[in-house]
């Protein structure tokens, strides 16, 4: 049984009140989905916020996801998806109420190993671009989804998601 199917399983498992299905799809999808939204909000907290509010809406709407129509991998995706698009219309996020009241200096660069440094290189030049590459970036390259699931979750072909993530590296590396 492939991944697809297992997953469709559990979710129709999680449909009859399986919580052991429950469980396995928290495991496979809390990380992925916690470190795109990390990479979305950068805020720790806001991210744990919004991927147990994934959750939630997961197990609420469970008896909505259809095995026979759908790929629960990409359904999972849209809900995470639809759920940052309400956060942000909500509340635009506002950095400086993350600030410590105190002042002072807020990063202390010691405290960050070179590969730090070299992502947060990255994040920043990822900032620069569209709203659409920094998604796809994202899925991609933070969230480690497959071309198959991020063209099930956004609605594109797999070959122009290639094609798209192969530009992103090229815009990417010259700025390194």
């Amino acid at each position: 049984m492939n991944n697809k199917e297992s997953f469709n399983k559990d979710a129709e498992n999680l449909q009859k009140g399986d919580t052991q299905s429950a469980e396995r799809i928290f495991d496979n999808f809390s990380g992925p989905i916690h470190s795109f939204l990390m990479a979305r909000v950068r805020n720790r907290e806001t991210a744990q916020d919004i991927t147990q509010e994934v959750f939630l809406k997961v197990i609420k709407n469970i008896d909505q996801f259809d095995k026979e129509t759908g790929n629960f991998t990409a359904w999972i995706w849209q809900i995470v998806r639809n759920t940052l698009v309400d956060f942000f219309r909500k509340k635009r996020p506002s950095y400086l109420e993350d600030l410590p009241d105190e002042g002072g200096n807020i990063i202390d660069e010691s405290t960050y190993s070179d590969s730090d440094a070299k992502l947060r290189d990255i994040m920043k030049i990822i900032d620069t671009f569209p709203e659409e590459d920094q998604e796809l970036f994202q899925m991609h390259f933070v969230a480690d989804m497959s071309y198959s699931d991020i063209a099930q979750a956004t609605g594109k072909s797999e070959p122009a998601l290639r094609v798209a993530i192969h530009r992103l590296k090229k815009k990417i590396q010259p700025k390194l």
